[in-house]
């Protein structure tokens, strides 16, 4: 339980849900306010390379995106289930 109390393991829990969640608000600046579509894996990929290039900190978030593309992937590849 003190694991799950630490705030190490909250702070990379929350970076890493954040590089999760940002290629959503990257696919909405890039489609909605920018007349762009491109595949919803490369909005994940943008935030996995740029926090890898960040380092440090970056490199959660940039697990984050992975984890995005990966479940983008997963979605064109089931049909969305």
């Amino acid at each position: 339980m003190s694991t799950l109390a630490s705030e190490d393991y909250v702070v990379d829990v929350a970076l890493i849900g954040g590089g999760y969640m940002a290629p959503e608000l990257v696919q909405y600046a890039v489609e909605d306010k920018m007349g762009r579509d491109l595949p919803n894996e490369a909005y994940g990929a943008t935030v996995a390379a740029g926090g890898a290039l960040y380092g440090g900190a970056g490199r959660k978030v940039a697990i984050g995106g992975g984890i995005n593309v990966l479940e983008e992937l997963r979605a064109r590849v089931s049909g969305g289930n």
